[in-house]
Formats: structure tokens, sequence, C-alpha cells
């Protein structure tokens, strides 16, 4: 049985809302048992992405579900929807590149080690420089919420019409009064806000791979003599940052193509379908590597899984201490 436009897209949305609850809920658990006093750097960026994954997902994907069931949304639901839609996009590109930034610096320290200590101080301005994102996001997609004039809603197909539609970018468009703020704004500034930040992501991206290659050049006592468990992190955490890099902006330049060319495509039933998984891949896939970074949140899942499944459990030294050393690991 051939599956139409709005199964296969219920299917995918539905799929897509499972794996980002499933891995942003187990990140959030994690990561919030593992803070003791402070709330470290690493750990409240990764919080942060965490719940800009869950909103886009519960919300963008859970409206795109109700119009694919045939409920139709008025003209507050699809700003809403709209809003939500732009806000995630640009909070997970930022965050993402605050991630890279961070940790390139701390693999520049790796490579590099100062001679002087590092401020601790430096973590309150990181915290704030995050609440200052979450504003500045907000901030710049509430014209949709408070500007916008027009909500046009496509009128419903007839069974012999070959279009599918997609509840963001057909069902529901979003326009401003003025031409020239929806050529200004809706259309350059919009990309402009997200294609900028992924393009520096991209230079920080190479910038860790360049002192990679610098490390591994290195030689025994001169400027690198080997890691200790902070170290350690630092180096996997900029691996995976690089991995992070390639999948978002993949996902990104993707789905603004598919857009672009959008009135091509529609005829093809999985056009819907396509279009989520590129909008909500990112969010869905990325806290399963975000879970491999800090390693205090690694020993949190391991004992996680050793209770889910107790035939796993290591047993304990003679002493009755546990094998596992805790992390030493200073945040910034």
């Amino acid at each position: 049985m051939k599956l139409s436009a709005n199964i296969t897209e219920i299917i995918a949305c539905s799929i897509l809302i499972f794996v980002s609850i499933v891995g942003n809920a187990i990140l959030i658990y994690c990561t919030w048992r593992c803070i003791s006093r402070r709330v470290p750097t690493s750990f409240a960026l990764i919080f942060s992405l965490a719940i800009v994954h869950l909103c886009k997902n519960l919300v963008v994907n859970t409206m795109n579900i109700v119009s694919s069931a045939g409920i139709r949304f008025n003209s507050a639901g699809c700003k809403v929807g709209r809003f939500t839609a732009s806000v995630t996009t640009t909070l997970e590109i930022w965050f993402t590149l605050y991630m890279a930034v961070f940790y390139c610096i701390k693999l520049q320290r790796v490579v590099y080690p100062l001679r002087t200590a590092p401020n601790g101080k430096w973590r309150k301005h990181h915290l704030i420089a995050m609440l200052a994102l979450w504003i500045a996001a907000i901030a710049v997609c509430c014209p949709y919420l408070v500007f916008s004039g027009n909500v046009e809603n496509m009128p419903q197909q007839n069974a012999s019409s070959f279009f599918h539609h997609s509840f963001l970018y057909e069902e529901c468009q979003v326009t401003f009064r003025d031409t020239e703020v929806e050529l200004y704004y809706g259309q350059i500034f919009m990309v402009i806000i997200d294609l900028l930040p992924l393009a520096i992501l991209g230079i920080a991206s190479f910038r860790i791979v360049l002192l990679f290659r610098e490390k591994k050049k290195a030689v025994y006592g001169n400027i690198w003599i080997g890691h200790d468990a902070t170290e350690t992190e630092v180096l996997r955490a900029s691996k995976i940052i690089v991995f992070l890099m390639f999948l978002v902006t993949s996902l990104w330049v993707s789905h603004y193509i598919w857009v672009y060319y959008l009135k091509y495509t529609m005829s093809w039933y999985f056009t819907p379908a396509v279009l989520a998984v590129l909008f909500s891949g990112y969010s869905s896939l990325s806290p399963y590597l975000l879970m491999l970074i800090n390693y205090k949140i690694s020993l949190k899942l391991r004992s996680l899984r050793s209770f889910c499944c107790p035939y796993n459990k290591k047993k304990n030294s003679p002493d009755g201490q546990k094998s596992i050393v805790e992390d030493p690991i200073v945040e910034e």
C-alpha cells in the first residue's frame, strides 16, 4: 500500500519527536545530576541546547502532525509556529557556535599551555552571554508575532491534486504588510543571522583541525607532554564539535535549498517528510553526540545503563570502593 504525503509526514514527525524526547531527556537528566555546586559552562551550553531541541520538536513537529491530520490553524497558530521554528533554529546554531568557540579556546590552551592559571571568573561571563543569546534570538524573531500582517492559508487541494503542501512553507505563509520589510527582514536578514554564524562555525572547526595537527606534531618535552582528565574531555569534545558542524551545516543548507526550489518539488509526495527531517534532524540526533562530550555525563550514562541492566554491573573492588574515579575538571 502506497503511503500518502500526510501519513508519511506524520510518521517522520512522530519518529523525530520520539528520538528527540528520549535523547534530550537523558541529556538533561544526566547533566542535572552531574551539577554539584556551580553550573559549569559546558553543562549550561548542553542544557540550553537540549531545551531548544525539545521546544523545536514538541511545538513545530506536533503542529506538523496536527496539520497533516487535517486540522487547520488560525492566524495566531501560524504565527506561533513560524516564530518557534525561527527562534529555535537560530538558537541551536548560535549555541553550537558558542560551544565550538569555547572548546576551540580550551584546545588552544591544551596545545599551547598558559604560563598562568586561567581566570575562574569567566564562568559568570559565559552564563551572562548565554542569557543574552536567548534574549537576542527572541527579540530578532519577535516580528513574526508582532509585525506580521497576513497569514495566507492555502486552499485545500482536491483529490485529483498532485501537490502536497507543508505546514510552515505552504499552508501557513506568514507575510508582512510592507513588501520591503518582507524582503529585507524575512528573506535577507533572517538568512544572514543563520548563515553568518554557520560560516564562523566552519572557521572555528577548521581552527580545531589545525590545532589537532599541531598537537600531533608536538614532541615530548617541547609543547605537549600528555594529557590528564581535563584535557581528555577537551580533545573528545573538540572532535565532536567538528562533527556537529558538518551535521548542522549540511542539514541547514539542504533545507534552505529545498525550500528555495519548493515550487518544483511539491509534486513529490515525500517532500513534507523530507522538509521535516532536514528541519528537525539536528535537534533529534545531536543530543546523542552531546552525551559524549563531558566525562561526568558519560559516567552518569554508565550508571543509568547499569541501573536499567543490572546484569551489566561491574563488581566492586575488594575494599568495597568503586573503580570509577571522579573527573577533576575545572570549568571556566
